[in-house]
């Protein structure tokens, strides 16, 4: 194609200055735009093109038209003008060829020269054309998948503020629970009172259905009061009464709290409260001794975590000196 184009490019040569004009006249019937710059582009876009392929510069000529095409693409120029460009100047190139050429073949030549050249030229902007989309589409599709991460940790962010914030809401509500506990309690000094009052405000400030507070008497028997939520009903009396069992028994002999996440799965859990799902124990210590207990249990499986064992603990250290407060006063009545 090389020599052909050089052989085409010989014959248009004198022909260069009507040949442009008939382009530039081609091209402004048919593309809007100031008319002095589309002649410039043609007369001086012409003349490059002509003597490149009359010296075979074919290979080169196409490398450079495809990286500025791809330049141009990249920098959101349109290319359709160009593709327009090159097909009108083949078409402009017919009637100088038919008189320049020798004879018939020389003619077909050129004319399939020709053809193919403009095939070439415009494969090349397509080409550009569509890495550019590509390109673009990648990059649309990165900085999508950017905004997604973006969103994501965004997300995080929000979960893990939520949570902090959870965390400070439930630590200032059990510093509220032992303030509430403490006033309600502290100036009882009947013993069955004391307990029956910490149940009830236990499980109101608390919210879980059902708490109990147990104690072991003189005889070793587990005796306490528990209150329950609206509708939830213990089976059997108010007055819990009977041997240390149960997980309340384990937590008694363990002298440590029992988180129990799902009842049905434990062997030691008592029966006794429908619906119960989750259950915790803190037993009530004094100088390593063991007085009783407190017992948790809610309908929520998994309900209760560290902070409400920590919170269970602090209690029942304040219910130890609060049932020691009202059993020496007991004692002192029964002397007198």
């Amino acid at each position: 194609m090389s020599a052909a184009l050089s052989r085409t490019a010989a014959w248009l040569a004198p022909h260069r200055e009507a040949l442009a004009q008939a382009w530039f006249e081609a091209l402004a019937a048919v593309a809007p735009g100031p008319r002095d710059e589309i002649r410039e582009y043609c007369r001086r876009t012409l003349d490059v093109l002509l003597a490149r392929l009359e010296r075979g510069e074919v290979d080169s000529l196409l490398e450079e038209e495809g990286a500025a095409a791809a330049t141009a693409a990249r920098s959101g120029a349109r290319l359709q003008p160009l593709a327009l460009a090159i097909r009108v100047l083949d078409r402009c190139a017919l009637p100088f060829l038919l008189l320049a050429c020798p004879d018939r073949d020389s003619l077909a030549e050129s004319l399939l020269a020709l053809d193919e050249l403009g095939g070439r030229r415009l494969e090349l902007l397509l080409k550009a054309q569509e890495e550019e989309s590509q390109r673009r589409l990648a990059e649309a599709q990165d900085q999508g998948a950017r905004a997604v991460e973006r969103a994501r940790e965004l997300a995080r962010g929000n979960e893990s503020l939520q949570r902090a914030q959870a965390e400070s809401q439930r630590r200032a509500d059990q510093i509220a629970l032992l303030a509430a506990v403490a006033h309600r309690v502290m100036s009882i000094l009947d013993p069955d009172l004391l307990l029956q009052e910490a149940a009830d405000s236990i499980r109101t400030r608390l919210g879980h259905m059902y708490v109990a507070v147990v104690v072991l008497d003189n005889d070793g028997v587990l005796v306490g009061r528990w209150a329950g939520r609206a509708g939830v009903f213990r089976r059997g009396a108010g007055r819990t009464q009977g041997p240390a069992a149960g997980v309340i028994g384990r937590a008694l002999r363990k002298r440590a709290p029992q988180v129990i996440a799902d009842v049905e799965a434990d062997p030691d859990f008592h029966r006794d409260v429908p619906g119960a799902r989750s259950e915790l124990v803190v037993p009530l210590l004094e100088g390593g001794e063991v007085l009783g207990a407190i017992d948790f249990q809610s309908d929520r499986p998994a309900a209760f975590g560290l902070d409400d064992v920590a919170a269970a603990e602090a209690l029942s250290d304040f219910l130890v000196v609060a049932l020691r407060n009202a059993r020496l006063f007991a004692a002192r009545g029964l002397e007198a």
